[in-house]
């Protein structure tokens, strides 16, 4: 694996040129499994186009950073899906955010949604499922009652992007009962 410095924008460009280079880790979380066209399982966007798209579209190289490393953190933990929206209203169809899924059936939205922009987090959680989770990188949204994406939690550092991951792991368990 290989340290890039540069731009959102000078990085993703490096990894779309040296894509195919003989480093197999070059631009893609650890395991994530591709098939014979470059889509992850599930039929994501590679991890190529996801750092793009997130470079692209974050606001500075720190916040990329800390986007990328939650999203390569929550497929290290295995059976998610990650992928961008779909948008009518973007020059390339795709939203600012991008959504982690439970690969299994689905029978909900995502669990995750993280905007690329600015690291900003919501998760499918709700005040009752993280009572017992105590950190102040944790906010609540004010939405209607009986919402199920009420709790925040931008990811400001490297600290926030692990309690990020708790959670993610917490509405995985609550998607998957």
């Amino acid at each position: 694996m290989r340290l890039i410095d540069g731009t959102p924008q000078e990085i993703a460009e490096f990894l779309r040129l040296t894509q195919g280079e003989e480093d197999p880790d070059a631009g893609a979380p650890g395991d994530v499994d591709a098939d014979a066209s470059g889509e992850s399982v599930g039929g994501a966007l590679d991890w190529t186009q996801i750092a793009e798209l997130v470079s692209g579209r974050a606001r500075s190289p720190e916040i990329a950073t800390r986007v990328l490393d939650f999203l390569r953190g929550a497929v290290a933990l295995g059976g998610v899906e990650i992928g961008p929206g779909e948008s009518e209203r973007t020059h390339d169809g795709r939203t600012d955010y991008v959504m982690v899924r439970d690969a299994g059936i689905r029978r909900f939205g995502a669990v995750a949604y993280v905007k690329a922009t600015n690291g900003g987090l919501t998760l499918r959680l709700t005040r009752e499922d993280v009572v017992d989770v105590d950190d102040r990188a944790i906010s609540f949204r004010n939405v209607r009652a009986g919402h199920q994406y009420v709790v925040n939690c931008p990811l400001r550092d490297e600290a926030a992007v692990q309690v990020a991951l708790t959670l993610v792991q917490l509405a995985l368990a609550k998607v998957r009962q």
